[in-house]
């Protein structure tokens, strides 16, 4: 009776071993690098902030009413311990090495009125005279909100 090994040969185990090579070498990095996505991540929440405290703004009917005031800040320049994430701030963490533009330069701080108008602290609109503002996250991608004049806030 003849025995029958059975197995893989010597060409099929190197053929799995380039085929895994050339996968960790082309695949792997793209999991552990986020370059690029992390503008993304910022973006969408500046985006949901911007629009929760304009609705915030619009749904107070009281005369008392405080409004929402919106801070976005980066602590790229050192790492600070004063900015806080809820649902008024945005911290950029100096480890995304990504900075944040405003055009107009005092952007922030911003508040609405009840009509979803953005209004600087002294109570003037923000983004008039036909201007709009916007926020710039600048990284490995440049991405931008715009805010117009009269309140309508989207990527751009």
């Amino acid at each position: 009776m003849k025995l029958q090994h059975r197995g893989f040969t010597l060409i099929e185990l190197i053929v799995v071993l380039v085929l895994i090579g050339v996968l960790a070498v082309s695949v792997v990095p793209r999991f552990f690098d986020a370059s690029g996505t992390s503008e993304y991540l910022y973006r969408d929440q500046a985006l949901n902030i911007l629009r929760r405290v304009q609705i915030q703004a619009m749904q107070c009917t009281s005369p008392t009413c405080t409004q929402a005031e919106l801070q976005l800040m980066s602590d790229r320049m050192g790492i600070s311990n004063t900015c806080q994430n809820n649902a008024t701030h945005l911290c950029i963490a100096s480890r995304d090495n990504i900075s944040m533009q405003t055009q107009p330069s005092g952007l922030f701080p911003l508040s609405f009125s009840a009509l979803g108008v953005p209004l600087n602290d002294s109570g003037v609109r923000q983004c008039g005279n036909g201007n709009e503002c916007r926020i710039s996250f600048d990284g490995a991608i440049t991405l931008s909100i715009c805010i117009e004049e009269e309140g309508y806030i989207h990527p751009c």
